[in-house]
């Protein structure tokens, strides 16, 4: 059942899929058209899932259940997944490249390959302030504040720390 993602609660469970790409304001209509479609059929064990889905900044696909109303089982999850799956396939778009690690630089998304944030921030172009989007996050509580965070306040600290010789 199709809900407005801004009126389904903050406890709602959150999926974000990353675009290996910036999407097109044509790719973002046909993505959130078929999200519609989809979201419109998609249920748990026969139950309709109280679901929502936007696309932010460009890049992000976030797809928003209200756990309350129903909540999501692992058939429907993997259901969702490969929906993600084709909808990929269908825009030439890989929304499961996990290696590209999004950050906010100049109010632009930029995409930082993981192997390249070492030299990165040798170069002092990422710092422990710049932006990074946590796409981990599992609420939608969480998007407002956990969301697109300091990189120096996550996992990407260990970057940052400065060696101090004795």
């Amino acid at each position: 059942m199709l809900a407005d993602f801004d009126k389904l609660s903050k406890n709602s469970r959150i999926w974000i899929y990353q675009a290996d790409r910036k999407l097109t304001a044509l790719d973002q209509k046909k993505c959130l058209d078929k999200l519609d479609v989809f979201l419109n059929q998609w249920a748990a064990h026969g139950n309709d899932l109280m679901a929502s889905g936007v696309v932010k900044h460009d890049y992000f696909l976030m797809i928003c259940t209200d756990e309350s109303f129903n909540a999501a089982s692992g058939c429907s999850i993997d259901t969702q997944v490969r929906f993600v799956q084709q909808l990929s396939s269908d825009l030439g778009v890989d929304f499961f490249q996990r290696t590209n690690i999004a950050f906010l630089i100049n109010n632009e998304v930029e995409l930082v390959p993981l192997s390249q944030i070492k030299t990165e921030v040798e170069s002092g172009r990422i710092s422990a302030e710049t932006l990074f989007f946590d796409n981990t996050i599992q609420r939608k509580g969480q998007l407002e504040n956990d969301w697109c965070v300091q990189a120096g306040k996550t996992w990407l600290n260990r970057y940052f720390k400065q060696t101090t010789s004795v």
